[in-house]
């Protein structure tokens, strides 16, 4: 949890004396809340919840000053993106239903038409409009907006902008363009309503199930599992579940507290933001996503404006979940005259594989390991659930809107003990059973550079390495998959697209046998010790999986292996960097690195060499590269093979070099994309090709590729055999992102003519 929290709740422990009031063994999170909500310790939880300062000044002046500033970046023609990044602040900063907001939007719709983005710039002209705009301007939006409908090809939306215009025209007449814009509007909609033809829609309901033929199991030693029913074939589809509860993920030293670039409702990344117009914060790729998560979102608005869902972690999720689920138990809440009489029954009512309460059922059900945990955690836990529950009910509408205060419900002290311990007990089965949905994040220069409509605004250089990077980006609770027990090394792997989850085979997986997920420590990232010990912290099992069982780290010693520069023994050590150079300083307390055959201290020399791979303080010149071809040379002949301090050392001169390979001379260039090649290799080595470290290994040798092409100009790229293997492999890996990432990569290749432009998106052809 984050700091803010972390502090606060020390300190509250301490003083009360709180571990008094955990019995001596856990019995349920109802009596647990019992005992810790009197009226002093939620007398302090609500006056820190109070306490707690906005976290961005609000109001119309600032949101004005941005907006000018994105006007007066917009008349420097300088690079849309910085001119966006006003405008969503602008936008994120100005009152709900202000002035200042409706041209923040209007403003920013120009900008998004500039870069081919039709479909947010329609939404924004209409959320202008919507709004306080002023009467004598909105012509223009009109047309504004009329110009993204002719874009997009939907005619029939063109009703309400006809009106608009007419309207307009009444009090000031429109020029002779103007009246022949209006005429061919009129003749435009006016086909369209010809050939207009009703479609019914159905709402999709969220996929959750298991494609393989799998069984639910219950054993003494190994609790509820999955195992196979029949052979399932390496590749296939295991398991598809959409998330029943995500929220986003923070990074933990971020000074921005606007929000991240990512949908609260449909999970879809690198969007175009449109903000809650009350807390600035909470993102949706749409007005109608962010309409549709209204139910939700106004309980959580207050919470953003004050930067809880950030100070409290993995409890954001919780109260989500209860969220997410409450309108399946509100009938046995109303019913109920206690909180111990109503969580009997919640348990009763899911104690089976078929349930009563449908997917929220599923997820009330999944273990929570509080009888196993410290309990210190356990009172942690507790009291962010009290905390929260004080929080729906003292700082929210949550209480009459869900009808709770009626006379012939329970009472409020019931109430909050009730909604604590359900909180309390999804933020422990989020513990164990969250899943994190990892994307490629897009810087937003990187987005909407490769949307441009105009070829002259194109950058000269748009690199793959530098935009897109492996993230975490969602935190999200999959009660079916979260079924399957961890191994450290699994025979399945995780696709996620949005918030679906899909689950393939990695090998063979005979009838009787069981699914088994990673949790995180996995054999090719940690030794055992560290695995066993990261296990038991979180998960609070002894991992007696077959890597764990022999202790065997042969696997991960083979990208530690460093040989001796005086005996040329090969020995395998884990080599951080900065612990290695730190052993070089006066203060340093621990022991050298050392050779274990002759004891030979790997001493200045090495040192120097890695304490000068800071390559990006270089000058990048040709001439500089050949020192840095020494630097590395010597590296590899001390650091063996797939080293991964020689990956490190080798991805530093790929990010400092890779955006300056087309000044290079020929030798240079060519180095350089032999190192990008060996990069790839090695990570294909350590985390095979179907992997996150494995993708973005393969963007430096999709950038030294474009690079080539911009250079040399028609004559294309010729790969190399290697190279032809990793663009194979490249693209069955894409399957692991999601469309919209795909979609990404696929406008970069297309621009850099690494793919043919008449070939469909699944046929990837290098030019030879």
């Amino acid at each position: 949890m984050g700091s803010a929290w972390d502090t606060f709740i020390e300190a509250t422990i301490a003083n009360n004396g709180l571990h008094k009031s955990l019995p001596a063994r856990f019995t349920d999170e109802v009596d647990i809340m019992y005992r810790l909500a009197n009226s002093e310790i939620c007398a302090k939880l609500l006056s820190w919840l109070r306490n707690l300062p906005r976290v961005l000044p609000i109001g119309p002046d600032m949101s004005n000053d941005l907006r000018a500033k994105g006007n007066k970046l917009f008349k420097e023609n300088r690079d849309p993106i910085v001119v966006l990044a006003a405008y969503n602040t602008a936008i994120a900063a100005a009152p709900k239903g202000s002035r200042a907001m409706a041209l923040g939007y209007a403003n920013r719709a120009i900008i998004l038409i500039r870069v081919g983005r039709y479909r947010e710039a329609f939404y924004d002209c209409q959320l202008a409009l919507d709004g306080d705009y002023p009467e004598e301007l909105r012509l223009k939006v009109y047309f504004r907006q009329a110009e993204c409908v002719e874009s997009l090809d939907e005619p029939s939306k063109l009703g309400p902008i006809i009106e608009g215009i007419s309207k307009a025209n009444d009090t000031k007449e429109l020029s002779e363009n103007g009246q022949a814009k209006l005429q061919m509007l009129k003749a435009k909609y006016a086909a369209a309503e010809k050939c207009t033809v009703g479609i019914t829609q159905t709402a999709s309901e969220p996929e959750s199930r298991y494609e393989a033929s799998l069984k639910v199991v219950d054993s003494p030693t190994q609790g509820r599992h999955v195992i196979a029913n029949e052979a399932i074939e390496v590749n296939d589809i295991i398991a598809t579940e959409t998330a029943f509860s995500f929220v986003p993920v923070y990074e933990p030293n971020a000074r921005n507290t606007l929000a991240s670039n990512d949908c609260q409702k449909c999970a879809r990344v690198n969007v175009i933001p449109f903000v809650c117009a009350t807390c600035g914060r909470a993102c949706y790729c749409s007005p109608q996503c962010r309409e549709n998560h209204q139910s939700v979102h106004r309980f959580e608005c207050y919470g953003y404006q004050k930067r809880l869902w950030f100070s409290i972690g993995i409890a954001h999720l919780g109260i989500r979940c209860l969220l997410d689920g409450f309108d399946t138990i509100r009938n046995e809440i109303l019913k109920a005259n206690s909180a111990t009489a109503c969580y009997k029954r919640l348990l009763e009512m899911t104690s089976g594989e078929e349930n009563e309460l449908g997917d929220y059922g599923k997820v009330f059900r999944l273990v929570t390991n509080f009888k196993k945990m410290d309990k210190d955690d356990v009172l942690r836990y507790a009291l962010a659930g009290l905390m929260l529950s004080i929080y729906l009910i003292d700082c929210t509408d949550f209480v009459s809107v869900h009808g709770l205060s009626r006379d012939d419900t329970m009472s409020a002290s019931d109430l909050r003990v009730l909604l604590g311990a359900l909180i309390m007990r999804h933020i422990g089965q989020l513990v164990c059973n969250g899943h994190a949905i990892s994307e490629l994040r897009a810087s937003v220069r990187f987005d909407y550079t490769l949307t441009r409509a105009e070829e002259n605004l194109l950058p000269p250089v748009i690199l793959l390495h530098r935009y897109l990077h492996s993230s975490r980006v969602f935190t999200a609770i999959f009660p079916r998959i979260s079924m399957f027990n961890h191994d450290c090394d699994p025979n399945i792997r995780n696709h996620f697209d949005r918030a679906t989850l899909k689950v393939y085979a990695t090998r063979s997986i005979p009838a009787g046998s069981e699914i088994v997920n990673c949790y995180g420590p996995h054999y090719r990232l940690m030794p055992v010790e560290t695995r066993l010990m990261h296990l038991h912290q979180q998960y609070c099992f002894d991992c007696n999986c077959t890597r764990c069982r022999t202790g065997d780290d042969t696997y991960l010693k083979q990208f530690n292996t460093i040989r001796c520069p005086r005996c040329r023994h090969n020995f395998s050590m884990e080599l951080n960097l900065e612990d290695f150079m730190s052993s070089f300083r006066y203060d340093f307390q621990g022991q050298p690195t050392a050779c274990p055959e002759c004891f030979q201290q790997l001493g200045t020399e090495l040192y120097r060499y890695l304490s000068n791979s800071r390559f990006d303080m270089l000058e990048h010149s040709s001439s500089d590269f050949k020192r840095v071809i020494k630097h590395y040379d010597y590296c590899s002949s001390l650091l063996v093979d797939s080293n991964q301090t020689k990956a490190t050392i080798l991805q530093n001169i790929l990010d400092s070099y890779t955006q300056y390979a087309g000044l290079m001379e020929a030798e240079s260039f060519f180095t350089l994309r032999d190192y990008c090649l060996e990069f790839v290799t090695m990570r294909r080595n350590q985390f095979g090709f179907m992997s996150m470290e494995y993708l973005t290994a393969c963007f430096y040798l999709l950038d030294i590729w474009a690079e080539y092409y911009r250079h040399v100009g028609d004559e294309g790229v010729t790969l190399k055999p290697e190279e032809l293997t990793a663009l194979n492999e490249f693209r069955a890996a894409l399957s692991m992102v999601g469309e919209d990432t795909r979609a990404l990569i696929s406008a970069y290749m297309k621009q850099n003519v690494i793919l043919d432009e008449e070939t469909p998106y699944d046929c990837w052809v290098p030019l030879l």
